[in-house]
């Protein structure tokens, strides 16, 4: 394994911990869930129809549905990001 996808699993482990220690210190745990999975779901949506485009392109599974749900936004660009970096 290569220390550019260990490098890439510490950052996403930082990163979760992070999202999760925000939507506890906030007093609307389930509602600031929802509406981050709904910005990134969305995101992940509108990236693939402008990736048209740009030739950008995010396949949509169970794993980049997770990601982009917990992480909203910043996890849909923490998505391309990995897409550019690793191919």
């Amino acid at each position: 394994m290569n220390s550019g996808k260990i490098l890439l699993g510490i950052f996403l482990a930082i990163y979760l911990v992070v999202i999760f220690i925000a939507y506890f210190k906030s007093k609307r745990f389930f509602t600031a869930l929802l509406f981050t999975a709904l910005q990134g779901i969305c995101a992940i949506f509108a990236v693939n129809l402008i990736g048209k485009y740009i030739t950008v392109h995010i396949p949509v599974n169970a794993w980049t549905l997770g990601i982009s749900s917990i992480g909203g936004i910043t996890g849909v660009i923490m998505l391309l990001l990995c897409d550019i970096f690793m191919s």
